[in-house]
């Protein structure tokens, strides 16, 4: 990251008063918008990025640009003399399929167990009356065939034999109602966003580009939405992990129409629209360089994570009757000194997100607030995930590869080879045979 980007970011050392400013979330927004979208610091990452990708993919749909392939066959520039068909060999749409093909055979099907106190009880109580059943398989044979008494607790004719058995009907068969039900609910929740949809183009982007990347949200009208996100419009922090769990900011480029943008942001006035729309249409050349043309009624929106820390302080204080009682305060909380009793300060810091929202090419912070839900991952409390999850298997020093990006070489020179044999065969023209028909 250049310095000068660097020096834009806000310190994370602030009170979270300062952090839940709307001045403070414009520096942090503003700072990732002169890292990815800026000239002075190395040209614009964004538009670099995004060239990358859209080459990649127009090599797996076989149709790159031939141009290079007419500087490599021509003659100081010169085609007049070439007739060849120029026409990209479809060669890697092939293999590409394959391997999205492959991936996506690999199906899976959700398997919940239940961790909690309760479960873990119900869940050895059952496996240890099925041990009590086959030990007893004998007497219990015996005791129902002479005296007409049943002690079995489960059905002989699911009883393992062996405690080999006994583990896998443990793993595969026995369900409670609980884990069925938590199943289920995950089952709709895929089928209710089209998630195999998504999970398609997430491989194909795996093969083709490298990285795949989807968002999870939540909203009261539609509950839990996962949602596939272009790696071609993404931001993100440095990072040298495949997995992106060290990034303290990530984000996405949206262009989204008017009514769509007032819809989402109903505070918006008539003026702040027209402003808005201006300052879009101006620079819409920085971050939309394969749009075919700009529609003056979409806007080009930065969403964006930003994951910081706050404080969690409490005022501990004596009470009459020897006990203690904790009340919640902010974080420049002091305990007093002049007061009679006893007062002490607790604190801990844990990881919080903040979601924001800028329109590019302005000062428009259009939102900048803490995350109503937030993912904490394996129950610790003091850990936060972001909204995105992203993948980059072959990342090296932050530098992405894929399967397509390292054949690309091959399929120019399968081209070339293509068109050399064509201009060849042009110039195999057998010698010419004069015949005079005149007697």
């Amino acid at each position: 990251m250049a310095e000068s980007v660097i020096n834009k970011l806000p310190s994370q050392v602030v009170s979270d008063a300062e952090k839940i400013s709307y001045d403070y979330g414009l520096k942090v927004a503003q700072a990732i918008e002169s890292e990815w979208f800026d000239n002075n610091n190395g040209g614009v990452r964004f538009n670099s990025q995004q060239n990358d990708f859209h080459k990649l993919r127009l090599y797996a749909r076989g149709e790159q640009s031939v141009q290079k392939y007419k500087d490599e066959l021509s003659i100081n520039g010169d085609l007049s003399y070439l007739n060849l068909d120029w026409k990209p060999v479809p060669i890697i749409s092939k293999f590409v399929d394959i391997v999205v093909n492959g991936m996506t055979e690999r199906n899976y099907d959700i398997k919940v167990f239940s961790q909690d106190p309760y479960g873990v009880a119900k869940r050895t109580e059952y496996m240890e009356s099925m041990l009590r059943d086959m030990k007893a398989k004998e007497f219990d044979a015996a005791a129902k065939e002479n005296f007409n008494m049943d002690f079995r607790e489960n059905d002989p004719e699911t009883l393992p034999e062996t405690e080999e058995e006994l583990e896998l009907h443990m793993q595969l068969t026995y369900k409670q109602a609980t884990e069925i039900a938590e199943e289920q609910a995950i089952n709709v929740l895929l089928e209710g966003n089209k998630y195999e949809l998504t999970r398609k183009r997430l491989y194909y982007d795996l093969a083709v580009l490298g990285i795949a990347a989807v968002k999870t949200n939540f909203n009261n009208s539609e509950g839990v939405t996962v949602d596939y996100v272009d790696p071609a419009r993404m931001v993100w922090s440095y990072t040298e992990s495949p997995y992106f769990e060290d990034v303290y900011y990530v984000g996405e480029v949206k262009t989204i129409p008017i009514n769509e943008l007032v819809k989402q942001f109903p505070h918006l006035s008539n003026e702040d629209l027209e402003e808005i729309q201006q300052a879009s249409l101006s620079q819409a050349h920085r971050y939309n360089t394969h749009r075919r043309e700009k529609d003056k009624n979409q806007i080009d929106v930065l969403y964006f994570n930003y994951k910081t820390f706050m404080n969690e302080v409490y005022k501990l204080k004596e009470t009459g009757s020897g006990g203690e009682k904790a009340i919640e305060k902010d974080d420049t909380f002091n305990p007093p000194t002049d007061k009679v009793g006893g007062y002490a300060k607790l604190s801990t810091q844990i990881e919080c997100l903040y979601e924001g929202a800028l329109i590019l090419g302005t000062e428009k912070l259009l939102q900048w607030e803490m995350a109503e839900n937030m993912m904490r991952p394996k129950s610790d409390y003091t850990k936060v995930k972001m909204n995105y999850n992203i993948v980059a298997p072959r990342m090296y020093q932050g530098k992405i590869e894929s399967i397509v990006g390292r054949i690309t070489g091959f399929a120019d020179m399968i081209q070339l080879t293509h068109l050399k044999i064509q201009q060849v065969m042009s110039r195999m023209v057998p010698d010419g045979v004069y015949l005079d028909a005149m007697v």
